[in-house]
């Protein structure tokens, strides 16, 4: 299912690798641009492969958090995700079934139904005579709209809240997993609720130029790890390695939609992937210190940055792509390529940012760096 009107690669993304999968890359990439600052890659915990979609909710009930659950949903592999209609919230643009979005206590999320038209952009609303939409949350309130604008209130209480769009029209729904964040006016002394966050030192031109810490933080227990953030992707995957119980955790909503659109991406090349591997997601202030990073301003302490491989296999280490024999660097290229791909695109879900290519080493194989910046850098 899905709204998209080409599924092959060689028309979506600008690039058809067919046989060449199956061959080594020989010509190494010019990783060329700036960063903010360089940064100490941290050591791999292990693998988080496969966040399969649990099925929505019947229409007629109110929507529970959708979670990972075993036996439930795509857990063979990837399905496309994608609903036949998007969401729009503020800057962000949602097309998958499942979506999590932060909001802090009280906040008013505006929620927009976008089509897409035969021309393939997305319009606001429907046209004269179209379908409605009803919006159901976790309480039951159903509030029916017939052009697809609603404003609803986050809940004062942290946590995660379930919120379902239908269209009866379409036959589909779009699920959102709203969690509901602690302010960051709640830690003290750098910690919340005793788990160290550590302290945000923006330079005072990046303070100017708006840049603050994260509004807040999700809190993530055992129960919550299982969470979906996306339809491949759970809130687990993205947690610091700092231990803690329960911990807490940065999100940037840019990021896991542009994780997702790159998933897609990696499977209309061939590569049959259930999930990325996200070898780093968000660090504390205070972790990120600890494992000898020196740059104040790196996208991973904002919940902003990923640094991911393919690992199918869940060995912890980049997959042999391209038949070599091993996963190596030319695996590793491939893969930037796929991602580069996706960041030069005109999706209106995925945000421009830095990407760069970190070799092997002698402790872990190699990976690429993403984020959702908001401007192209390379390094």
């Amino acid at each position: 299912m899905g709204s998209r009107k080409t599924r092959g690669p060689s028309r979506r993304w600008g690039w058809a690798p067919g046989p060449a999968l199956l061959v080594v890359l020989v010509v190494a990439l010019g990783v060329v641009g700036t960063a903010v600052g360089m940064e100490v890659p941290e050591a791999d915990a292990g693998p988080a492969m496969g966040a399969p979609m649990e099925p929505l909710a019947p229409v007629g009930e109110p929507p529970a958090v959708l979670r990972n659950e075993k036996g439930q949903g795509p857990a063979s592999g990837f399905q496309d995700a994608r609903a036949r209609f998007s969401l729009r919230m503020n800057d962000l643009t949602v097309p998958y079934r499942v979506m999590a979005v932060t909001a802090l206590p009280g906040e008013t999320l505006n929620i927009r139904v976008a089509l897409e038209d035969g021309a393939g952009t997305l319009s606001d609303g429907v046209r004269d005579g179209g379908p409605g939409f009803v919006l159901t949350d976790g309480t039951g309130q159903r509030r029916s709209s017939p052009d697809g604008d609603w404003s609803w209130k986050a809940p004062e209480n942290p946590g995660v809240h379930p919120v379902r769009v239908h269209s009866p029209a379409h036959s589909d729904s779009i699920h959102l997993n709203v969690l509901v964040l602690h302010p960051r006016s709640e830690i003290v002394d750098g910690a919340l609720n005793g788990y160290e966050i550590g302290e945000y030192r923006i330079p005072a031109e990046a303070r100017r130029e708006g840049l603050e810490p994260p509004e807040g933080f999700v809190e993530v227990g055992p129960d919550e790890k299982d969470v979906l953030v996306s339809p491949h992707f759970t809130l687990e995957q993205f947690l610091c390695k700092q231990p803690g119980s329960p911990r807490y955790l940065a999100l940037s909503e840019p990021l896991v939609l542009k994780l997702e659109a790159i998933l897609e991406a990696v499977n209309d090349a061939g590569i049959p992937a259930p999930s990325l591997h996200v070898m780093s997601g968000f660090r504390t202030p205070h972790y990120n210190r600890s494992i000898g990073n020196r740059t104040d301003l790196s996208r991973h302490l904002w919940g902003d940055a990923a640094d991911v491989f393919i690992d199918m296999e869940g060995n912890g280490r980049m997959d042999d792509l391209t038949g070599s024999g091993q996963g190596d660097r030319s695996d590793a290229e491939l893969l930037y390529r796929i991602i580069e791909s996706v960041q030069d695109s005109d999706e209106p879900h995925v945000r421009q940012g830095g990407l760069s290519l970190y070799p092997a080493n002698a402790v872990r194989g190699p990976f690429i760096h993403v984020d959702a910046r908001g401007e192209r850098a390379r390094w």
